[in-house]
C-alpha cells in the first residue's frame, strides 16, 4: 500500500493493530526505508498503528491524507485500461 500511495493509486489509511508490539519489526523496516530513502514521508504515514482496537479506530478517523504521489491515480488507471497518454479519452468532470 505505501508503493501505491507513492504511485498515486491509493490514498486511504492501513491500520495495523499492533497487540504486544507483534508489527514493530515490520513497521521499523518501514521507518528505515523512510531514512534511506525509499519511502517518502508523506507515503509512510499511510500505516498507522496502534496497541489496542480504540486507540487504532481514533488514529483511522484522524487521518488526513498527505501524498506526495510520483504518476497521478488518473494516469495510472488511463494505462491499466490499455490507452497510451496521447489516446486516452476524454475526463469527465461535474
Amino acid at each position: 500500500m505505501i508503493t501505491w500511495s507513492q504511485l498515486g493509486i491509493h490514498d486511504k489509511p492501513v491500520g495495523l493493530l499492533n497487540v504486544d508490539g507483534y508489527y514493530n519489526p515490520l513497521l521499523a523496516l518501514f521507518d528505515k526505508g523512510t531514512e534511506e530513502g525509499f519511502i517518502k514521508p508523506s507515503s509512510r504515514q499511510i500505516v498507522i498503528s496502534a496497541s489496542t482496537a480504540g486507540e487504532l479506530l481514533d488514529r483511522l478517523e484522524a487521518y488526513v491524507p498527505n501524498h506526495v504521489s510520483v504518476a497521478p491515480k488518473e494516469t495510472w488507471e488511463i494505462e491499466q485500461l490499455g490507452y497510451s497518454a496521447a489516446s486516452a479519452p476524454p475526463s469527465h468532470t461535474l
